[in-house]
């Protein structure tokens, strides 16, 4: 009988995906998949791990990559082969920060789009911080362009997403935090349904959606019903007629 091996937050890749096949009726009790079957499922179990990986409220942690920014440069690249050489981002958080060696005093970067970044008449001025930071997303490497250029080294700190890690056989464990696994095996059972031919249950389907919403509603790193400390720090007013406080 194959059972789904858990060690605390630990389960294997094979684990998972038997545990998903039996959900879908395509495993019983006591079966094995054929290695063409436990292939087919590592292949969309990866696939689905890379879809998880840009959905920000998906994944339960953050990478701070720490790198000197040298004085009067406007750009840098970040990634395998890039002049910041690291993880490649998907999103790059807005918690990114910098931090001044001199004297250790840290301050935020505002991230910009492209479109504002183009609206930046000289880009080449230059003062002690920069303010804001636009991210082109290029692949293998992202392109980060600065305003204005510093004119010290400053250590930057990019904060971004630290990617669920993609199993290389089935034998590769894999460590979840509390509330992943149910959510991970009823999600992967409906991801590689069709591989088989099958349709998740309801209950499958509604499991796999209900326990996805309540790990993003964890993973939430803002509480959507906080009040801005503005208002609350001053005892504030909206006045709901002329559209201020």
């Amino acid at each position: 009988m194959t059972v789904l091996t858990l060690s605390g937050n630990e389960a294997t890749a094979g684990d998972l995906i038997n545990g998903a096949l039996r959900l879908l009726g395509v495993l019983a009790e006591g079966e094995t998949p054929s290695a063409s079957m436990s292939a087919d499922a590592l292949l969309a179990m990866n696939q689905m791990i890379e879809s998880w990986n840009t959905e920000r409220l998906a994944v339960f942690s953050t990478q701070d990559q720490v790198f000197s920014w040298p004085a009067t440069a406007i750009s840098r690249t970040l990634g395998p082969t890039g002049d910041f050489v690291g993880n490649r981002p998907i999103m790059i958080d807005d918690s990114t920060y910098f931090k001044d060696p001199t004297t250790g005093v840290s301050y935020g970067l505002k991230l910009i789009n492209q479109q504002q970044y183009n609206g930046i008449a000289l880009k080449t001025v230059r003062s002690t911080y920069p303010q804001v930071m636009w991210t082109n997303m290029t692949f293998p490497n992202v392109e980060m362009y600065i305003y204005p250029v510093p004119t010290r080294v400053l250590e930057f700190h990019i904060v971004s997403v630290q990617e669920l890690t993609q199993p290389a056989v089935l034998a590769t464990p894999i460590l979840f935090p509390p509330g992943y696994f149910r959510c991970f095996r009823y999600n992967l059972a409906c991801e590689i349904a069709p591989e088989f031919g099958v349709e998740p249950s309801r209950q499958v389907s509604r499991i796999a959606m209900t326990s996805k919403r309540d790990i993003k509603r964890i993973n939430n790193p803002d509480d959507l019903m906080s009040i801005p400390y503005t208002i609350v720090g001053t005892r504030q007013r909206y006045n709901i007629y002329a559209g201020n406080f």
